[in-house]
């Protein structure tokens, strides 16, 4: 009895020891796979969960931050496209109002094929000062001259460059028509042959459009109040009437023979102009651009229509040429060039000249580039319509 309880006992001691091997091998086998001891385990957890929780908050904050930059890269973008848009959306409606160039200058010029240097054997005018002009009376002689620094003080350089003009001006109404029927007719007689349009539709839409060939030229219609004052100060004779304008009123001075505070707006693009034409004395001053002139002597053609005609055309197919036209095809030809040397000029007035022609010269003008300028003739009345 007794040696079995001993051999059961040493039997249930043995099954004890093997059982806590296991489960120490068992634990052993658990805390290798967990990477370490339940106690490094338990020490390395604080450390653990800090560098995770750190770890987890800069991913946070670098997502946020991430996040707002994407953000503020699409608003900026965003705007760029809206501003880049916008722009040239006010380029283009800059542009339209302006016509196809933005400035005078920056339209088409003719310079090479027909400006020249005033050599004195081909203009053969004189070009004097403003001083000069009014102590010597020039508008009293019978013979044609260039007055230079005319607009030096006129607001008018200012006020009429392309984009103020149109600003300030663009509903002030203008007479155009074909450069071709105002020579024919006589810029005084033209009549039917003008179309009244604003300014700004004139620049806008008429002025470089090659198939109508319009062109601002309305002597009649006198400039408002606004344009006026750009003019100032007007050149003599037209300053001694708006100075002293009850005075001649009262006497008994004709209207041809008078000089009034009239003065009619010209707007015209490269190679416009008007054919061999002629008319009371009158003075025409260039604001911007530039003009060449073809004159011809008042006492070679008064009493000989048929010289007249023979210089304007061509005998053996007497159309009306544009100036451009005679001047490329009929100047060179059958001693023109030679009479107009002898019983003429051929100049090139330039911006703040003015140039004054007397009554009854035939003379015809073409533009030199876009040109703006201002003319004023004896016997036209302001009050006309």
């Amino acid at each position: 009895m007794a040696s079995t309880t001993s051999h059961e006992r040493a039997v249930y001691l043995s099954s004890r020891r093997d059982a806590t091997h296991v489960r120490n091998r068992s634990n052993a086998i658990n805390n290798n796979a967990n990477g370490g001891s339940g106690s490094r385990r338990r020490k390395a957890e604080p450390r653990s969960n800090g560098t995770i929780k750190s770890k987890s908050k800069s991913s946070f904050l670098s997502k946020e931050v991430l996040s707002c930059i994407s953000v503020a890269m699409i608003i900026l973008i965003v705007l760029l496209m809206g501003y880049t848009n916008l722009y040239n959306n006010e380029s283009d409606s800059q542009s339209t109002s302006l016509g196809l160039y933005a400035t005078w200058e920056e339209a088409p010029s003719s310079i090479h094929e027909f400006d020249h240097d005033n050599d004195k054997t081909v203009c053969r005018l004189p070009i004097i000062t403003v001083e000069e002009w009014e102590t010597g009376r020039y508008w009293e002689r019978e013979v044609p001259v260039i007055v230079k620094n005319v607009t030096d003080a006129w607001p008018a350089l200012k006020h009429w460059t392309k984009e103020e003009l149109l600003r300030r001006y663009p509903d002030v109404m203008v007479g155009m028509g074909r450069s071709k029927d105002l020579g024919q007719t006589g810029p005084d007689d033209a009549g039917d042959a003008l179309t009244k349009t604003t300014i700004r539709d004139f620049v806008v839409n008429h002025m470089h459009d090659t198939k109508t060939e319009k062109y601002v030229f309305d002597r009649k219609l006198n400039m408002p109040d606004g344009l006026l004052e750009d003019c100032q100060p007007y050149p003599m004779p037209t300053r001694m009437f708006a100075e002293n304008r009850n005075v001649y009123k009262g006497t008994d001075i004709p209207d041809r023979l008078m000089w009034k505070d009239h003065l009619a707006l010209t707007i015209g693009r490269d190679l416009q102009g008007l054919t061999f034409h002629k008319h009371n004395a009158a003075w025409n001053t260039v604001v911007f651009g530039a003009k060449r002139w073809i004159l011809y002597d008042a006492e070679r053609i008064t009493k000989n229509i048929t010289r007249l005609k023979r210089m304007t055309r061509d005998v053996n197919n007497p159309i009306q040429l544009t100036t451009p036209e005679w001047i490329r095809t009929l100047y060179h030809m059958d001693e023109r060039m030679e009479e107009i040397r002898n019983y003429g000029h051929d100049c090139v007035q330039r911006a703040g000249e003015m140039l004054y022609v007397p009554w009854g010269w035939a003379h015809m003008v073409i533009n030199i580039g876009d040109t703006v300028a201002v003319v004023s003739e004896r016997g036209l009345n302001a009050m006309e319509p």
